[in-house]
């Protein structure tokens, strides 16, 4: 309230068209406290510093949120140069920016900046030290540093995400529709994630706005991709069968981690607790299998 006048929150998303983008813009646009507003790669050039600095100067938001990346992970290795200017270096025009007009940046980063060599009994925690392995990981730990230069700023990371566009989930579905059965790795473990939990999660960070720094943000619970795979399908009533495999059954451009479980225990500190992948997964499929 400033003199009287009641006064809406000025939130910025970078990357309104991407799949966890346009879920954010959608519900935050439907809250009555935030006026919303929005790029996408055709509107804003995040790696021009001129044109991100212009744009948040004329809005001056009170959130940013960086939904923009280039997530092609096996693209990042052949196209280096482009995945180190889009996930690294863009992040700072935008923090710059943002400490310019005083906003909160919120940047969504990856699992992938570690080496996924932590063993499968334990989780990684925001206090460990990234070890990335794959051009993607390196250039999405550029961007985190970066996006610590803002004063004001949360570092969310998430993993296995899932929603709107191509995704795991779909492909399973349609998979099974063409194939008599299905090899699924069953070495990587990890929390299947919508981004409807996580656009839950941002939602809480913005009315909690607890200590700036990194927060692990995925679903509740772990599998590996033969798990959840098979849980997909028993939620379908879809009857396949499915073969686990190792991952150098299908081997890829980039070493994909074995371990990608996040520790969920700081975002708990705060009392945000995500529902449990099974039952998030639950509530996806029913618009899937209409």
């Amino acid at each position: 309230m400033k003199g009287g006048i009641y006064s809406m929150k000025k939130i910025l998303i970078i990357g309104k068209d991407g799949m966890l983008g346009s879920e954010l813009t959608s519900r935050l646009g439907k809250n009555p406290e935030y006026e919303v507003f929005g790029t996408t790669m055709q509107t804003l050039d995040i790696c021009n510093k001129e044109a991100v600095h212009n744009i948040i100067n004329e809005i001056k938001p009170y959130y940013i949120i960086n939904c923009a990346a280039y997530t092609n992970v096996d693209g990042c290795e052949t196209h280096l140069e482009l995945a180190n200017a889009v996930n690294g270096i863009a992040v700072e025009n935008i923090s710059q920016a943002a400490n310019l007009v005083d906003a909160t940046l919120i940047q969504i980063g990856t699992d992938y900046v570690f080496d996924g060599e932590l063993p499968t009994d334990q989780s990684y925690t925001e206090d460990m030290l990234p070890c990335p392995v794959s051009a993607y990981g390196t250039t999405k730990l550029l961007g985190e540093q970066n996006a610590a230069k803002a004063n004001k700023h949360y570092i969310l990371r998430t993993a296995w995400l899932y929603g709107q566009g191509n995704n795991f989930v779909r492909t399973m579905l349609r998979l099974s529709k063409e194939k008599e059965f299905l090899n699924v790795v069953c070495d990587q473990h990890g929390s299947p994630t919508s981004t409807t939990t996580l656009c839950e999660v941002i939602e809480q960070i913005l009315i909690k706005e607890p200590a700036y720094g990194v927060y692990h943000t995925t679903n509740e619970g772990y599998t590996t991709w033969y798990g959840f795979a098979k849980t997909i399908f028993e939620l379908s009533g879809i009857n396949i069968p499915v073969n686990p495999v190792n991952s150098d059954a299908y081997p890829t451009p980039t070493k994909r981690p074995f371990n990608s479980k996040l520790s969920a225990a700081k975002l708990n500190s705060i009392g945000i607790y995500p529902r449990n992948y099974i039952d998030e997964l639950k509530e996806y499929l029913k618009g899937e299998n209409k």
